[in-house]
């Protein structure tokens, strides 16, 4: 597990719910259970979830906000979050879910994309033609996640990548590779390849498949919606996503552009 979890009681009565780490493949009902006694044994009048020690996040992350916020909601307690990084902030506004949760956009918030049609189906543009170099080559599961993440970051320290841009890339790497592990068997393989100005990045499992319904056109997912953000997430943080699935596995493609800093 990459995060901590600690819940606390302020003389005031309010409820603090602390995460640290990079909150990733989080196990939701655990946090839960941790938070619970606290909000039947007090009678406090808000939660607060404080983000101030947060380094990531993934779906499953955003999925625990929004399953506390509806906790407190339903017991009629004040909601608010606290201490969020600048890259946590984009993150959860790239989500559509800054106003949903009482927080202004960011200063320097790019306008949200919207994902306009299916993802592509392969077609070999996998980024190992001529003059493309590979940066990394590993399998994973629940317990490596964690130790790609790093490499994939590391690598994008060394080449000058913006630090909001090295989140969005180990983001959309997770998001998939969480996919994979939670739905696809429980491991898979991630190969990248640099090809210019370009990252090609491929995640394959042995799963059954990605279900018809996730692969069609898909409209922003309503705020508060908890679930089904992770491929969504991953489409609007790449340049291009390619997609082949089927009852032998699913082959993920991401296209992510490089920008480096000066």
């Amino acid at each position: 597990m990459a995060y901590a979890v600690r819940v606390e009681v302020t003389a005031q009565g309010t409820v603090r719910l602390i995460l640290a780490g990079s909150v990733i493949l989080v196990r939701q009902d655990d946090i839960l259970a941790q938070l619970d006694p606290a909000l039947k044994a007090e009678p406090s009048s808000e939660v607060v979830i404080d983000l101030s020690e947060v380094t990531s996040m993934d779906s499953s992350g955003i999925a625990l906000l929004l399953l506390v916020r509806r906790r407190a909601r339903r017991t009629g307690k004040g909601f608010r979050l606290l201490g969020a990084r600048p890259e946590v902030m984009r993150h959860l506004y790239l989500a559509g879910l800054t106003l949903l949760l009482g927080l202004q956009p960011p200063a320097d918030a790019a306008p949200a994309i919207i994902d306009d049609g299916a993802p592509v189906a392969l077609d070999g543009a996998d980024g190992r033609g001529p003059g493309s170099v590979e940066i990394l080559d590993e399998r994973f599961d629940l317990d490596s996640i964690a130790k790609v993440r790093a490499q994939l970051s590391g690598y994008a320290v060394s080449c000058g990548m913006s630090e909001q841009d090295r989140y969005k890339l180990v983001l959309a790497a997770s998001e998939i590779m969480a996919n994979a592990v939670l739905h696809g068997g429980g491991s898979g393989r991630i190969t990248v390849n640099r090809l210019a100005d370009r990252l090609h990045l491929e995640i394959r499992d042995t799963g059954r498949g990605i279900p018809r319904r996730h692969l069609g056109d898909r409209p922003p997912p309503r705020p508060g919606r908890i679930g089904s953000q992770g491929l969504w997430m991953a489409r609007q943080i790449c340049e291009r996503v390619d997609i082949r699935t089927g009852p032998g596995g699913t082959t993920v493609r991401l296209t992510f552009a490089v920008s480096t800093d000066g």
